[in-house]
């Protein structure tokens, strides 16, 4: 879609992860709401279930194993009848409230009575009838089915892994007032229980008080935080990698469009040169002047020749990339290759008038490989550095051993190269443009890739040092052939 240009995708990214991440806390928050409603449920549960229990207890003593005993005590009836009772508050409201367990039967009586004239008021009154028993030990059986019931709370969120900074508050029966604990502030995410009984003796009722539960409703909702982070991440990262590699196809579809351009011009030039070469010798009649009709032929066979170098070297590139070129390794020395590569760019370097110094050394340095592609790496490596190189420069050839690696340098004082081009100048097609956006040297784009993808192959690497100003050093690194 021609529409849809890489400029118009990063800000589309943008807007759509905005969306996303929007969408995604307002999922959260909903969670949130309704994992706070479900944390809550289950405290207020643990605290009901271990009033209920400890109640049951607390008056089963000989009876635990009893079906009625259970049935009643046990069941969500009598908990609820039990709450309604305890919640029941009127002006002038008396309730009493007895029990009595013998061997034939048990007791279970609840006594509400109210004044009829409103106008008289003598409070609220509560009273327990609990089989004779004196005030002291009620208290002491109080205290002690207070402390279980406390633990038993304990142990239920413990038992859940629930770990919260919790502790109770306990209200007088009678007149509801505070007797001890304190009571957090009121919070989005403060909890506090229902007021439960403890036993049948309604001395007390017990309150759970929880100051914070925000971390334990995001510790249950790790999983669904987690994931949704990731669907973000994932998210970002498609669209990152898709504009990635948007520009990466834009620059190539550029890159590719010079490289047809320059290939263009660089096969129209000796195209150009033996057609007027041609036509000289036709419109001259030069088959009768043979000094210049050689001078002429030879014109045309190294244009031919230039023209079949660069042929190859596109057709080569091409075997490259579908992985059909084959390799013929074999075990030679370096220097000499190096040696006759220099040899053959002689005519290069005297037009260019520039010192071409190879720094050779007294050992041999072996390596097991394709003689021919190593030759053509250092062809263009070297071919590179005179395109790029001002007339009257300087340009070193040397080898160096280290950790069982050969490394071949190609040094120039050339203009150098920005860091932000050194990773990319080994791709394909790619070329620095100047300021202006032009290429000042012509070529193909095709040299350093080649070189690259060659090393590669021997097991090495292709790497730059380059500083603006202060010339570029090219160096392949490869596997050092080494006598067991």
């Amino acid at each position: 879609m021609k529409w849809l240009r890489s400029r118009y995708v990063f800000p589309l990214a943008v807007i759509t992860l905005i969306i996303s991440l929007c969408l995604q806390c307002a999922w959260i928050r909903q969670l949130y709401l309704a994992q706070k409603k479900s944390v809550i449920v289950e405290l207020e549960s643990i605290v009901s279930d271990a009033s209920k229990r400890i109640t049951y207890q607390s008056i089963a003593h000989g009876h635990e194993k009893s079906i009625r005993f259970q049935q009643f005590f046990l069941s969500q009836e009598w908990l609820a009848l039990r709450q309604a009772f305890d919640e029941l508050k009127v002006d002038n409201l008396r309730s009493q409230f007895h029990y009595g367990i013998t061997n034939d039967s048990s007791v279970v009586e609840m006594k509400m009575s109210f004044l009829n004239d409103a106008k008289k008021k003598t409070g609220y009154k509560s009273s327990t009838i609990t089989d004779g028993k004196s005030q002291r030990e009620v208290s002491l059986a109080d205290q002690h089915d207070l402390k279980v019931m406390d633990s038993l709370v304990n142990h239920r969120l413990d038992q859940l892994g629930i770990r919260l900074n919790r502790n109770y508050a306990l209200y007088d029966y009678s007149d509801g007032r505070l007797i001890k604990g304190k009571l957090p502030t009121k919070t989005f995410a403060s909890f506090t229980s229902g007021k439960y009984t403890y036993n049948l003796k309604f001395q007390n009722r017990y309150q759970l008080v929880v100051p914070a539960i925000t971390w334990l409703i995001i510790f249950q909702m790790r999983y669904y935080l987690i994931s949704s982070f990731l669907m973000l991440l994932l998210t970002a990262a498609a669209f990152y990698l898709l504009i990635r590699l948007m520009k990466n196809q834009e620059l190539y579809a550029q890159a590719r469009m010079s490289f047809t351009s320059n290939m263009t011009h660089e096969l129209q030039t000796p195209i150009s040169t033996i057609s007027v070469a041609l036509e000289s010798i036709k419109k001259y009649h030069l088959i009768d002047q043979p000094e210049k009709l050689e001078n002429y032929l030879n014109i045309s066979r190294h244009e031919l020749q230039r023209l079949q170098a660069m042929i190859e070297k596109v057709l080569k590139q091409e075997q490259m990339d579908l992985g059909k070129a084959k390799l013929q390794f074999s075990l030679f020395d370096i220097q000499p290759v190096l040696q006759q590569v220099i040899f053959a760019m002689e005519v290069q370097v005297r037009e260019k008038n520039t010192a071409l110094i190879l720094l050779q050394s007294d050992e041999p340095y072996f390596i097991k490989g394709d003689a021919m592609h190593i030759s053509n790496v250092c062809y263009n490596l070297i071919d590179n550095a005179l395109k790029y190189s001002p007339s009257q420069s300087k340009i070193e050839v040397s080898c160096s051993v280290a950790d069982h690696k050969l490394t071949i340098s190609f040094k120039d004082n050339g203009p150098g190269i920005n860091e932000i081009y050194q990773q990319q100048v080994f791709e394909r097609f790619f070329r620095i443009f100047n300021q202006d956006n032009i290429h000042n040297v012509k070529g193909s784009g095709l040299g350093l890739h080649y070189v690259k993808q060659v090393v590669e192959l021997h097991g090495g690497r292709a790497d730059l040092h380059s500083k603006p100003g202060k010339g570029s050093n090219f160096m392949i690194i490869l596997p050092l052939y080494e006598e067991n």
